[in-house]
């Protein structure tokens, strides 16, 4: 247990739980799904938390959770805002979470200029899927990035291939390069990239390869899409499947995450859902709850 500003946090595996997209879009519902993430916070504490805010409540337990309990969202949470903000202009670059490739989920991807794939290992982690993984994400993107705590660095880095890129997350909540991918674009595969996407994009991919859109009724047209993307190369296909992802990030969320409203840890979340105005300011009021 770890005691902060007269709260104590009695349960840091339960605490984690509420520290994920899943969990922060209950405070976007007023009501019963509000309610409930409150109550869930309510039990894992123990001392005075009379008078504290939500917000300040939140604030403590995640450096109550960077101590004690380095969960997948504070990975997230410092990629983008340590790596992704302090090195990538918005306007050009996004970044998603978890991307499926493959039979592997991809934690995060940032497409700019170059194309990022991440891979997230805590130290709750097993390396065991790795391998399997990182020959899933070389199906789509060009450079592998693993990202793990400082202290399992030199673990992982005897067990990589030499283009996969290390990143490590420190002691005090930053990302630092332990070592650079380098680009492989040996391994793209035209048909992992088409399954990875919803049929609208795959209608979309197939029209900017071919300059029209394809000519078949309702029932033919995802086997026709296919039919002309597969006839371009995978770096091709690549280059325009690039540009279609990226579109799944609002342009808007450039400016909503730059607000003083938004704490540092709900960053993530606010970026990476895609939030609707009115779930916006459920959200930022559902913060000035006091206990």
């Amino acid at each position: 247990m770890v005691q902060t500003a007269s709260v104590t946090f009695s349960d840091p595996k339960l605490l984690a739980g509420l520290y994920s997209n899943a969990s922060f879009r209950n405070l976007c519902k007023p009501g019963e799904k509000q309610n409930g993430f409150v109550k869930c916070l309510q039990s894992t504490l123990y001392g005075d938390s009379k008078g504290h805010s939500l917000r300040r409540l939140l604030d403590i337990g995640f450096q109550e959770l960077l101590q004690n309990y380095r969960h997948e969202y504070l990975f997230k949470s410092t990629l983008l805002n340590d790596y992704v903000l302090e090195n990538y202009r918005l306007d050009n670059s996004i970044l998603l979470n978890e991307f499926q490739i493959g039979k592997s989920i991809a934690d995060a991807v940032l497409v700019n200029g170059t194309n990022k794939v991440f891979e997230i290992k805590t130290e709750l982690d097993s390396p065991n899927r790795l391998a399997t993984q990182i020959q899933d994400y070389k199906k789509a993107f060009s450079e592998v990035y693993l990202v793990v705590h400082e202290n399992q660095a030199d673990k992982y880095a005897a067990i990589i291939a030499e283009e996969i890129g290390l990143l490590c997350f420190s002691e005090k909540n930053r990302i630092w390069n332990f070592k650079e991918a380098n680009k492989d674009i040996d391994r793209l595969d035209v048909d992992a990239m088409v399954k990875s996407l919803r049929k609208d994009e795959l209608i979309q991919l197939a029209t900017s390869l071919s300059g029209e859109i394809p000519d078949a009724t309702p029932v033919r047209l995802f086997k026709a899409c296919l039919e002309i993307v597969k006839e371009y190369q995978p770096l091709q296909v690549q280059k325009e499947y690039l540009k279609i992802i990226k579109k799944r990030i609002n342009p808007a969320t450039n400016e909503l995450i730059k607000s003083d409203q938004i704490p540092y840890w709900l960053k993530f979340f606010c970026y990476t859902e895609n939030i609707k105005e009115k779930d916006y300011i459920h959200l930022i009021n559902s913060l000035d709850i006091i206990f």
